[in-house]
């Protein structure tokens, strides 16, 4: 879906998600009954179900989660079995990121500086975990929610 409107005009939906989720995070709250909060949705749906590609940092079997800590843009990598601190309750201060929703109520919560630059950086990591290529075209984009990538 290409926008026809607006500061993102002629940019597609699938684009504006992964290098501008602060934007779809605005229409999914503020315009929850549009036709392109609809297909955000979706496309979140699509992103959620692309398992990660990346291992496990602690015992090096396949990730399921990533952790952050608060006011950090690095993403963390680990299996259900594993945690960020091993000694402590499971991710201690760390937040558990499974899904495109997990980042952006991570970065509401504990972003006090830059919060659109910090979810944006969240969801390239998240998103280069799940096969996505470093640099996100339009044609990546789609290829990324298509399940090609």
């Amino acid at each position: 879906m290409r926008l026809q409107y607006g500061r993102y005009q002629g940019r597609t939906a699938e684009t504006l998600l992964l290098r501008a989720p602060d934007y779809a995070a605005w229409v999914l709250r503020h315009q929850p009954d549009g036709r392109l909060a609809q297909h955000f949705r979706g496309l979140v749906t699509a992103f959620d179900a692309r398992p990660l590609v990346r291992l496990c940092q602690a015992c090096g079997a396949p990730a399921k989660r990533a952790a952050t800590l608060p006011e950090r843009a690095d993403l963390y990598f680990f299996c259900d079995g594993c945690s960020l601190y091993p000694d402590m309750p499971p991710l201690g201060s760390a937040q558990d990121l499974r899904t495109w929703a997990d980042l952006v109520d991570h970065v509401e919560r504990a972003a006090r500086r830059r919060p659109a630059a910090r979810l944006r950086a969240l969801v390239r990591r998240m998103a280069q975990a799940k096969g996505a290529p470093s640099r996100i075209t339009e044609a990546a984009a789609a290829s990324f929610f298509d399940g090609e990538v």
